[in-house]
Order: structure tokens, then sequence, then C-alpha cells
């Protein structure tokens, strides 16, 4: 992924295909919950490291 994609995804909100786990110190249940939602739909990206407004932990 480029810098500018990364960029271009966290200049908006969590959609359909971009979900943000604020995740610190170890992955929490939600993510393995929004790997198997989005196995099952369209596929996405679970970018970590992020709280829900996009602001970096």
């Amino acid at each position: 992924m480029t810098h500018e994609k990364m960029q271009e995804m966290l200049s908006k909100d969590e959609k359909i295909t971009i979900e943000y786990k604020e995740c610190v110190n170890q992955i929490h249940d939600s993510v393995y919950e929004t790997v198997a939602a989005f196995s099952n739909r369209y596929g996405g990206y679970i970018i970590m490291g992020i709280k829900d407004g996009g602001e970096f932990r």
C-alpha cells in the first residue's frame, strides 16, 4: 500500500470496507469479528492503532 493510499483512507470515516481498531497492547476480539465480516462480504481494510475518529493512538 502506498503512503498516499493510506493517507486517503485515514482522511475518511469508517465505512463498509474500512475499519479502524485502537489495538495497543493486543489484538481485541472485535478485530476477529471484523475479519469474519469482511470475509463474508466485500473484503476491506482493518487499520490498527487508529481510534474510531481516524486519530492515531
